[in-house]
């Protein structure tokens, strides 16, 4: 009985002094690499990209390559009546247009009814965005009423003054030599001249 006693007492006092057992760790969670947003998905905002000048025009110039151009012009004198006038050119070049021309002359005293059928060449070597200076040589069939039908040679100069870029008011004198002599040797002059006044058109 007292070898019984002392096994329990020594069993009770090694399980006294032992160490408690210990739960086990918990395993650490696998490390997770942080996730990159995605390109893609948050796209880089655009860089920004200052608007274009506008692009230099030049102002243009009577006389422009490529410019079409219609002529009007009107008048009246006492000697020759009520004159009109019509004519169309192109500028095949900058300041070089050759161009028709078409002007009918009713008459007065001493002067006969007449019309002009002319061919023309234009050049203006100067030319400015209000102004520019124009010469004009001309050449073609002369009507005359009640008269055989004659030719003409002449020029112009003139200045041409722009009002706007589709409009310009030219100024200027012309002359017409009738040939041949024959053909206007009844008459009371074998050369035209008067001044000029018209509306040119630009179009």
């Amino acid at each position: 009985m007292a070898s019984q006693m002392g096994h329990l007492l020594l069993l009770l006092l090694a399980q006294v002094g032992a160490p408690p057992e210990q739960p086990p760790a918990p395993e650490a969670a696998p490390e997770v690499a942080p996730v990159e947003p995605s390109g893609e998905l948050y796209p880089p905002p655009p860089e920004y990209v200052p608007p274009a000048a506008p692009a230099y025009r030049p102002l243009p110039l009577y006389g422009d390559k490529g410019m079409p151009e219609l002529a009007i012009g009107a008048g009246y004198a006492s000697d020759a009546g009520f004159l009109a006038a019509a004519g169309f050119r192109y500028f095949v070049v900058d300041g070089v247009a050759p161009g028709v021309e078409g002007t009918y002359v009713s008459g007065g005293p001493g002067y006969p009814a007449y019309g002009l059928a002319l061919a023309s060449l234009r050049l203006v070597p100067l030319r400015t965005p209000h102004v520019a200076l124009a010469l004009t040589g001309r050449g073609g069939r002369v009507f005359l009423a009640n008269h055989r039908d004659g030719w003409g040679a002449g020029g112009e100069v003139s200045v041409i003054l722009m009002m706007s870029a589709g409009v310009g008011l030219e100024v200027g004198y012309e002359i017409l030599q009738l040939l041949p002599k024959s053909f206007c040797a009844d008459l009371r002059e074998c050369l035209l001249q008067e001044p000029v006044i018209g509306l040119r058109v630009i179009l």
